[in-house]
Protein backbone atom coordinates (compact mmCIF):
# COMPACT_ATOMS: atom_id res chain seq x y z
CA UNK A 1 0.00 0.00 0.00
CA UNK A 2 2.84 2.39 0.77
CA UNK A 3 4.41 2.07 -2.67
CA UNK A 4 1.04 2.58 -4.36
CA UNK A 5 0.21 5.58 -2.16
CA UNK A 6 3.55 7.15 -3.09
CA UNK A 7 2.81 6.66 -6.77
CA UNK A 8 5.50 4.06 -7.40
CA UNK A 9 4.79 2.19 -10.67
CA UNK A 10 3.38 -1.27 -9.99
CA UNK A 11 6.18 -2.97 -11.93
CA UNK A 12 8.77 -1.29 -9.70
CA UNK A 13 6.83 -2.16 -6.55
CA UNK A 14 6.57 -5.80 -7.62
CA UNK A 15 10.32 -5.84 -8.34
CA UNK A 16 11.06 -4.41 -4.88
CA UNK A 17 8.96 -7.12 -3.23
CA UNK A 18 10.72 -9.78 -5.32
CA UNK A 19 14.07 -8.50 -4.05
CA UNK A 20 12.77 -8.60 -0.46
CA UNK A 21 11.56 -12.17 -1.09
CA UNK A 22 14.98 -13.27 -2.34
CA UNK A 23 16.73 -11.70 0.63
CA UNK A 24 14.31 -13.05 3.23
CA UNK A 25 14.28 -16.60 1.88
CA UNK A 26 18.09 -16.61 1.65
CA UNK A 27 18.34 -15.63 5.31
CA UNK A 28 15.71 -18.13 6.43
CA UNK A 29 17.22 -20.99 4.44
CA UNK A 30 20.78 -19.91 5.22
CA UNK A 31 21.71 -19.88 1.54
CA UNK A 32 23.26 -16.43 1.85
CA UNK A 33 27.04 -16.54 1.49
CA UNK A 34 29.86 -13.98 1.51
CA UNK A 35 30.36 -14.67 -2.21
CA UNK A 36 26.77 -13.67 -2.97
CA UNK A 37 26.53 -10.84 -0.45
CA UNK A 38 29.88 -9.21 -1.05
CA UNK A 39 30.70 -6.37 1.33
CA UNK A 40 27.09 -6.28 2.53
CA UNK A 41 27.13 -9.89 3.75
CA UNK A 42 25.92 -10.26 7.31
CA UNK A 43 25.74 -13.64 9.00
CA UNK A 44 22.74 -13.99 11.25
CA UNK A 45 22.37 -16.94 13.59
CA UNK A 46 19.22 -19.00 13.10
CA UNK A 47 17.82 -22.24 14.39
CA UNK A 48 19.54 -25.30 12.96
CA UNK A 49 17.60 -27.83 10.94
CA UNK A 50 15.47 -28.13 7.85
CA UNK A 51 13.73 -24.82 7.22
CA UNK A 52 12.45 -25.63 3.73
CA UNK A 53 8.81 -25.53 4.86
CA UNK A 54 9.33 -22.12 6.44
CA UNK A 55 11.12 -20.85 3.32
CA UNK A 56 8.21 -22.05 1.16
CA UNK A 57 5.66 -20.42 3.46
CA UNK A 58 7.50 -17.10 3.52
CA UNK A 59 7.91 -17.20 -0.27
CA UNK A 60 4.18 -17.79 -0.69
CA UNK A 61 3.41 -14.65 1.34
CA UNK A 62 5.74 -12.59 -0.83
CA UNK A 63 4.10 -14.09 -3.93
CA UNK A 64 0.69 -13.01 -2.61
CA UNK A 65 1.94 -9.46 -2.20
CA UNK A 66 3.41 -9.45 -5.70
CA UNK A 67 0.08 -10.71 -7.08
CA UNK A 68 -1.86 -8.06 -5.16
CA UNK A 69 0.39 -5.27 -6.41
CA UNK A 70 0.39 -6.41 -10.04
Amino acid sequence: ETYIALGVPTQSAARAVAIMKASATAHIGETNTPALGGTKFRKMETAQGDCSALVAEAASYFDRVISAVA
